[in-house]
Order: C-alpha cells, then structure tokens, then sequence
C-alpha cells in the first residue's frame, strides 16, 4: 500500500527513526546534565568553603562534682539548654545501634547523602502533599542542628551539600558522636549525655540496651514523645527501635525479648543543689570561674556530712550560736570539706569577724624567722601599759617569766603584744599579706598592738589557708575548690620558723586535755576568742589536714558562753579525729638560730587604773564609814608609789599593794609618783 506515493512502510520506519533520534539527544542530554551536575556537586564539595561559624560545639552546662563523682551542683548552659559533653572514648554500643538502626540504616555505605532514600522520601512527600518521610542522614541531621534553617527543598540542598563535605573531614564514629552530643531528648534537654542522666541518673556509657533504645527514638519527636508526659508513646517508640534492631541483626532474639520486658523505669533526681548547703557559695564561685562541663571538686561529700553533724551537736550546746568550719588538704589548700549553720544566705566562712588570739602564730613566726626571738627565748608576762593602752590576759592574771613557746601555747597577751611591738607595723603587715590575711594586714595601722589580740577580722576560709601555709613549711598556696594539681605556691615564711611554731603549738597533753581522740594525731592547734565574748576560734592541722573553726553570733552579739578553748578547740580537733586516717607527723624544727636569752623589758609606764580620769562617783551618807573608800590601784612604775588627792599625801603603797582612800564630797585630783619621780593623775567628782 502507499500513500501520496510513498509505501505506509517507509512512513512508519520515519516516525520511528524520529522517535528514537528524540530519545536519544534526550539521554545525551540527560546524561550531559548528570555528569555536569555531578561534577558541579563534587567540584562544590570540594571547593565551596565550609563555614567555620557552623563547627563551634553548643555551649555545655557546668556540672559539678565531689572528689568520688557524686553530683554537687548543677547549671544549665548560657542558651538555657541541659548539655553535657559525651565521652567520644566510651560511647555505649547498644545506643550507637539504636541510633543508626531507627535514623539511618545505610548510614556505614553512604557518603553523606543517601540518594535513594532521598529520592524515595521526596516521590512519597509529593504524592501524599506533605511531609511524611524525611529521607536525611544522620550527617545531614548534623548539619542542620549545626545551622538550624527553615525546613524547605533549599534547605534540604544545602544540608545534603554540607553532609557530604563533613564526610571529607570527619570519620563516621566522629558524625555519630557529635549526632548523640547535639539532638534534642525533650524539654531543654540536648545530646544523649544530658538525657542519660536526667532520666536515668547514669552516664550514657552504662545504659542497658532498653534504656539506650528510648534514648534513641526520642529525638524524631521529642516532646511528643517525652517520657515523663507521655509514658505510652515513648514505650511504643523504644519497642518499635527495638525490633529494628532486632531485623537488622544487631541484637539476637533473646536479648529483643528481654529487652522489650523491660519496664519503661525512670531514675530522674531532683538537681543537686542541696546536696551540700554550706559549700553551695564556694561551688557556685568555682562554676562561675570554670564553667562549662563536668569537673571534679576536690570536696568529699562524706567528710563534709561528717564535720555538718559535728558541728551541729556543738552548737546545740552552745544556744543562739552560728558556726563555719573550713577543712583544707594540708599539702595543696583544696577544700576537703565545709560546713555552715546559722543566717540564710550568708556565708559565714567567707565572714570575716574579730580574731582574737588567732594572729599570734604568725606574729611569732616573723620573730622567729628574724632571728631576734627563738623558742627558748624567755618573755615577760607581766602587767604593762604602751601608752593608755593597758592589755590583760583572757584569764585576768600574769604568769612572769616563761619561754616564747610557753607564752604561745598558753596565748598569754601581754608578751604576745610586746612582740608585736617590737616587730613593728610594717613587718607585721607583710607577714600577715604573704600568708593570705590580706584584710588583716590592712587593718595594721588601725588596730595598731590590738592586732595581737583581736584588732583585725579575718575569715575561716582566710584563716584555714593561712594555718596551713604554716603546716606546710612556708610555703603559701591559695585554698581553692577544684581538683586540678597544686601549684608550686610562694614562699611566705622560712620552713624553720614554721616547724618551731607547729612545735609549740603540738604539745599531746595540752591536746588530751581537750580532745583525747585526736591525741595520735599530735595536732598543732591554736585558739582564739574576741572581746565581749563575741567569736571563738580554732586553727588546727596536722601534716594532712588543716581546719578552721569560728562559733559566734552573727550579728555581733556578746555570748558568755563563747571561748575558743571551750566550744572551737574540741570541735576542730573532733574533725581531725574524725577525718584524719593519720599518718607521720609534723617534723622536729630544727636548732633555734637565735641565741637571746630573753628579751628586755623596759620599765613599763606608770598609769592609774582606779579611778579613771573623768570618774563621777557616789557616797552614800547612810552607809557605814568602810563602804564609802575608793580603792587606789596603777599599773608600771618603780618601786613603790606615794599617792596623793589634791596634793596631800594619802600614803604609800607598794606595787602590788592597793590603798583606799575616804571618799569626799567634792572635785578631787588623785596622783600617784613612783620612786623615779614618775606621775599619774586622774579627776574625779564625788557626789
């Protein structure tokens, strides 16, 4: 047959001759284009620069802990998120299966971008006319919680670009960790570390493999999801991981079946903030400087129930009475262990308040160190006046003569205030600033010779590092909270002086008498109690352990009760007896280089004690003859003294002899003179 001339055959043989010409510069096409965009796929990929911005890590919350890894102290991250780093050495094998079971099966085959997957999910989106499978890597997953964009076509090109060119740089257990490092697990909660131990308490590395499967579902939804809220629906998620694992193999059938038994159990725990209320200032400081990340304090929650309690009991002894006890590692200054109990909201050991005779042992470690003084150098414990200032003893009386040590253990003031007058101010400030008593050294040219008794304020926590600058030979280092290794410190005293001190400091029976428990230890300890009584202190160390204790009322109020020997001393060296383990004690100091025999004393000035200048003073006609005299008394001088009132002889007397005068009606001047003609005066008014 033909048509217009021409055989129907040879038209048909044309159309398809056409047909397959079309195809054919159709597939060139294609295949021109597929090569053109796989080579601009992979000359972007290797050419387009990265985004350094996208590689910064999220900000960490800062997680603290005691020495033994138990949790303290708690803070969220600067964006508000729940984020601990995963450790990348020991990742739990169970929650890498479930995670590449659940979110990406072909993840070990691809190269960043699983093309058939993706190709699959975006027919099946078109179809259905919406998003119902999402057809992303887990490296494109990192991508986007890298740089999080709206979720459109374009975003999804630009992740599967920065996917592959994260395959160039990064290995795939290094993709899965930083995977399991940034997902979200619900609330603010963000990578597998942080949601391990808010609903399990454990570190990811030991979650069972039940567990690690409900970790593993939760970030496809996680608030739909959330445990907590939706016990249900997190169970059906970890159930259906589960059984992927199961048919990829991963797990057996046994382990599935057992696994899928497992009670949904969750160990959430409240934060860790009160675990230990008296530490909480010092930990809080300790996160501000470190924060970010787990670390490691150096404080022993058990050692610092342990001191808590002792000081409890003690202050239930004492009522009205607040109390601090700081315990610092002799060796590095780290804070062992702490406790408070007294105001809300203030930290008593970081208050610093009067510091009775707490400051004598580094008065008497500068005299040492100069040489001028030694041990054995023999003092004078009897009453003296510098100027209108006329010191007395806690106990209201005056030993003589004794040794240096003798005058340091016993805290006698007079020769402890003659010491320092004789060191002078400026010495005295330097030696109290090398130690760490920074507000103590200040306060040298206010306080003047009361420095030795009480003048400055200092803290426990001062005080503490300051005792155990002398424990530890001279050698200054700060007391600090964190476990990190002890710097090499600055040299505040000679190790001579120090061992001379601690000697007369560690006497066992001086230690029976007032903690029997702590005897073996042989402590050098020293006590301190301010005017009123208003503070009562202890400072005691060993080669191990140094403690600080203040007992007071915070407002300043007198309490009789109050003495550093009576309620600070057994408290502290209880400490010790109960934290120490013991071990050698502190060294013999070596021969004094000092050879004074003992200090001279000068003629003290002659000044009245009674009656005091500006006295107003009653007599009563009513009462008998013998009630109405006013006892004479001075203090320094001479020899023996002549009194006078109104420049009549009323007698004489010797210095330790008082003598009464009649009392008149009237202004009197009473004076006294001693035997080289020196003179005291005072005014008085009897009404």
């Amino acid at each position: 047959m033909t048509r217009g001339g021409q055989p129907l055959g040879n038209d048909r043989r044309t159309r398809i001759g056409t047909r397959v010409r079309r195809l054919g510069r159709l597939l060139l096409a294609a295949a021109a284009a597929a090569i053109a965009l796989t080579v601009t796929w992979h000359a972007l990929v290797r050419w387009l620069p990265y985004p350094d911005d996208c590689a910064q890590p999220p900000p960490l919350a800062t997680w603290l802990c005691d020495q033994r890894g138990q949790p303290l102290l708690a803070l969220t991250a600067d964006d508000g998120h729940w984020h601990l780093p995963i450790d990348r050495s020991a990742l739990n094998p169970w929650l890498i299966a479930a995670v590449v079971a659940v979110e990406d099966r072909r993840f070990r085959d691809h190269a960043g971008v699983d093309w058939t997957a993706l190709v699959a999910a975006t027919a099946q989106n078109a179809w259905a006319r919406r998003v119902v499978r999402g057809g992303s890597t887990l490296t494109m997953q990192v991508q986007r919680l890298r740089q999080p964009r709206p979720r459109t076509l374009a975003t999804k090109l630009i992740e599967s670009l920065r996917a592959a060119q994260l395959e160039r740089v990064l290995d795939k257990d290094a993709i899965l960790a930083e995977w399991l490092d940034r997902a979200p697990f619900g609330g603010n909660l963000r990578g597998a570390e942080a949601a391990s131990r808010w609903w399990f308490a454990l570190p990811s590395r030991d979650l069972t493999l039940a567990q690690a499967a409900l970790l593993a579902g939760l970030p496809q939804s996680p608030e739909r999801l959330r445990p907590d809220r939706h016990p249900d629906a997190a169970r059906a998620r970890r159930d259906h991981v589960l059984r992927r694992l199961g048919a990829t193999g991963a797990i057996s059938a046994a382990a599935l079946t057992q696994a899928l038994a497992e009670p949904l159990t969750l160990a959430r725990q409240p934060l860790p903030q009160n675990a230990l209320p008296a530490a909480l200032p010092a930990l809080v400081a300790c996160a501000r400087e470190h924060a970010g990340g787990e670390r490691r304090t150096s404080l022993d929650s058990a050692a610092c129930r342990t001191v808590q309690a002792l000081l409890d009991d003690q202050l239930a002894a004492v009522p009205g009475v607040a109390g601090a006890a700081v315990v610092l590692d002799t060796v590095s200054g780290a804070l062992h262990a702490t406790a408070s109990r007294g105001r809300d909201g203030l930290d008593l050991a970081r208050c610093r308040r009067s510091t009775g005779s707490a400051l004598k042992p580094f008065l008497y470690a500068a005299a040492f160190a100069d040489g001028w003084c030694s041990p054995d150098t023999v003092v004078d414990d009897r009453p003296r006046a510098w100027g209108a200032y006329v010191p007395a003893n806690f106990d209201r009386r005056f030993r003589g003569r004794m040794t240096a040590a003798t005058a340091l253990a016993e805290s006698r003031n007079l020769p402890a205030i003659d010491l320092l007058d004789r060191l002078g101010p400026v010495r005295a400030a330097e030696v109290l600033a090398a130690c760490g008593l920074d507000a103590a050294a200040r306060a040298v040219p206010r306080a003047g010779l009361s420095l030795a008794v009480g003048g400055a304020e200092a803290s426990a926590w001062e005080l503490a590092g300051a005792f155990a600058t002398l424990a530890r030979g001279g050698r200054r280092r700060a007391p600090r909270i964190d476990a990190g290794e002890a710097g090499p410190g600055t040299s505040a005293l000679p190790e001579r002086a120090c061992r001379q001190v601690l000697a007369a400091l560690a006497d066992p029976d001086r230690t029976a008498a007032c903690c029997r428990a702590a005897v073996d230890l042989e402590p050098a300890w020293k006590t301190g109690t301010s005017s009123g009584p208003r503070d009562a202190w202890c400072l005691a160390a060993t080669p191990r352990l140094t403690v600080a204790v203040w007992l007071g009322d915070p407002t300043g109020g007198e309490v009789p009760a109050l003495s550093g020997g009576g309620v600070a001393a057994p408290l502290a060296l209880g400490v010790l007896a109960a934290l120490d383990r013991g071990g050698p004690s502190f060294p013999p100091p070596p021969a004094a280089l000092s050879a004074a025999a003992a200090l001279p004393v000068p003629p003290p000035r002659l000044t009245l004690t009674s009656p005091l200048d500006g006295a107003r003073l009653l007599r009563d006609d009513d009462q008998p003859a013998i009630g109405q005299r006013l006892c004479l008394t001075a203090h320094g001088g001479d020899g023996p003294r002549w009194w006078f009132v109104d420049g009549d002889l009323v007698g004489r007397a010797t210095a330790d002899q008082p003598l009464w005068w009649p009392l008149a009606a009237g202004a009197h001047v009473v004076r006294v003179v001693d035997a080289l003609g020196a003179t005291a005066q005072a005014r008085v008014v009897v009404r």
